[in-house]
C-alpha cells in the first residue's frame, strides 16, 4: 500500500505529466515518467523486503480483574523475529474511550527496530463504568525509509476482556453495612423462626400422638394432670431471589449511575446483608431470550464473590420480555422463597401483570422495587424552567403507568416500592429486615 508520501508523489507525476503534453515539455513529461516509475518499483521491492510476519506483536494486562476505581496497567511487546530490521514500525493499541481513561504514557509508539530484537511500551487506563469489555485490537504499520510505502495489518488474536467489578468503595461500604454488628445497631437482630427442635422456647401444647417423650414437661403435666409438651423453635435460613432488570430501559441516566448501575448495587447490599444471615441468596438478570443469566442460590462467604463476578459482567441490553424471562426462571427454579424484583417496569402493563402471575403458584414472597426513571435521569442535573416542566409531565406519565401496574397486580400480595437514587440502598435492606422479621410469609 502506498503511504502519504507515495501517494502525494503519484499526484505530483501526474500533474507534471499532464502539464509536459501540455506545454509540450519533454522535460517534464521525462521527469513525470521518472517519478512513476520509482514509484511503481519501489512498491514490490518494499513487500519482498518487508516481512511484517516476522513481527510478533502481543499485550500483557498486569490483572484482568480490577475495581472501577483501580487502574489498569497494560504493556506490549514488539519481538522482530528476523535478521533484517525495520526503519519505521508504528504499533497502536486500541480502546474505547467512552469506557477508559488514558491517565499515564501513551497507547502508541513509533520507533525502530533492530534484527532479532524485542522493544516493549506500557501505559495505565481508568476504568470508568463497571463491566466486561474489549481491550483493542493491536495494529501494526511497517514504512519503507523515505515513507513513500507502507503495510499494515490488524494482529490476530489481539482483543483482551478485562472485568471491572463496582468501585472498591462500595464493596467495603456494603461489607461494613452486612456486617453483624451494623445490622444489630440499625435493625435488630432477627431471624426466621420455625417451629421445630431447636433451643428457643416457643411455648406449650398438649401431648399428641406422635410427639416425643423427652419434651414432656412432667411438672405442667402433674399441674393440669393432662400431658403437656414444650415446642423450641429454629432459626430457618430463607432463599432470596434477586431478579434484576438488565433490558436497554435500564440504562437510563448518568454513564456511571444509570437505573442498572443502581440496581448492581443495591444487588449487592441485599446479596451481602442476606449472607451475613445465613440466608441463600441467587441473581437472575433479564430481558429478552438472548439476554437471561440464572446463578443457582447458595450460602457462604464466597457467594458473595460469586454474586460479584456473575453481576460484573452483564450489561443493560435487548428489550424488555418479561414473560418469556419468568417462564425461563420458573423452569429453573421453583422453590417457595422471598424475590426481589428490580426493574424500571417499562414495558406493557399487561405484560408485566402476566409476569408476575406465573410466579404466584409457587407462593413466593413477591417484593418488586421499582428505581422511577424521571428521578434517576434528571438526578443532580440543573433544568431550565421548560426542561423542569417537561420533566414534571414525564414524571405523571410514568407514576400513571406504575399505579395502573399496581391495579393490575393488587390481587396477588406483592409490594411494590418506587424508589430514587438517594433512598435506592436504604428502602431495599429495610424492606428485606421487615420481610424478615415476618418470618411466617416463607
Amino acid at each position: 500500500m502506498l503511504g502519504g508520501k507515495g501517494r502525494t508523489l503519484i499526484l505530483f507525476s501526474v500533474f507534471f505529466l499532464t502539464a509536459g503534453f501540455a506545454f509540450e515539455n519533454y522535460f517534464l513529461i521525462y521527469f513525470a515518467i521518472l517519478l512513476l516509475f520509482s514509484t511503481v518499483v519501489s512498491l514490490p521491492l518494499f513487500y519482498y523486503q518487508m516481512n511484517i510476519e516476522e513481527l510478533r506483536v502481543h499485550r500483557e494486562l498486569e490483572k484482568e480483574k480490577v475495581f472501577k476505581d483501580d487502574f489498569v496497567h497494560i504493556k506490549v511487546v514488539i519481538e522482530n523475529t528476523c535478521n533484517k530490521g525495520f526503519d519505521f514500525l508504528e504499533i497502536r493499541d486500541y480502546y474505547n474511550p467512552q469506557l477508559f481513561r488514558l491517565v499515564l504514557g501513551e497507547n502508541f509508539i513509533s520507533t525502530r527496530i533492530g534484527p532479532k530484537s524485542i522493544i516493549k511500551f506500557s501505559y495505565v487506563l481508568e476504568p470508568k463504568v463497571r463491566g466486561e469489555y474489549p481491550l483493542g485490537p493491536l495494529s501494526l504499520t511497517v514504512k519503507d525509509r523515505l515513507g513513500f510505502n507502507s503495510v499494515e495489518r490488524i494482529v490476530p488474536d489481539s482483543v483482551s476482556d478485562i472485568l471491572i467489578y463496582p468501585p472498591y468503595e462500595d464493596i467495603k461500604r456494603i461489607e461494613i453495612l452486612g456486617s453483624k454488628r451494623s445490622l444489630t445497631l440499625n435493625y435488630g437482630l432477627q431471624r426466621s423462626k420455625q417451629k421445630g427442635l431447636g433451643s428457643d422456647f416457643y411455648g406449650m401444647r398438649r401431648y399428641v400422638f406422635g410427639d416425643q417423650f423427652r419434651l414432656i414437661d412432667w411438672k405442667a403435666s402433674a399441674r393440669t394432670q393432662k400431658l403437656i409438651v414444650r415446642e423450641f423453635e429454629s432459626e430457618r435460613d430463607v432463599t432470596i431471589m434477586i431478579l434484576v432488570d438488565s433490558s436497554s430501559s435500564m440504562a437510563g441516566g448518568a454513564i456511571e449511575n444509570t437505573k442498572f448501575e443502581f440496581a448492581i448495587r443495591a444487588c449487592m447490599l441485599l446479596t451481602k446483608v442476606a449472607l451475613t444471615r445465613k440466608d441463600n441468596v441467587g441473581v437472575f438478570t433479564f430481558s429478552d431470550k438472548k439476554n437471561l443469566q440464572f446463578l443457582k442460590p447458595k450460602s457462604g462467604d464466597d457467594q458473595f464473590y460469586q454474586v460479584l463476578d456473575f453481576v460484573a459482567k452483564v450489561k443493560p441490553q435487548g428489550k424488555l420480555r418479561m414473560v418469556e424471562a419468568m417462564d425461563f426462571f420458573n423452569r429453573r427454579f421453583q422453590k417457595r422463597s422471598l424475590i426481589f424484583v428490580i426493574s424500571d417496569l417499562e414495558a406493557d402493563v399487561k405484560e408485566i401483570g402476566h409476569a408476575i402471575r406465573k410466579l404466584a403458584p409457587f407462593n413466593h414472597t413477591i417484593i418488586v422495587i421499582n428505581p422511577f426513571s424521571p428521578w434517576f435521569e434528571i438526578h443532580e442535573i440543573d433544568l431550565s424552567s421548560t426542561d423542569k416542566a417537561l420533566a414534571e409531565a414525564i414524571s405523571e406519565e410514568m407514576m400513571e403507568h406504575i399505579l395502573k401496574f399496581k391495579q393490575e397486580v393488587r390481587h396477588l400480595g406483592v409490594n411494590i416500592i418506587t424508589v430514587g437514587p438517594d433512598d435506592m440502598m436504604s428502602q431495599i435492606l429495610g424492606t428485606y429486615m421487615d420481610a424478615k422479621k415476618k418470618g411466617s410469609a416463607y
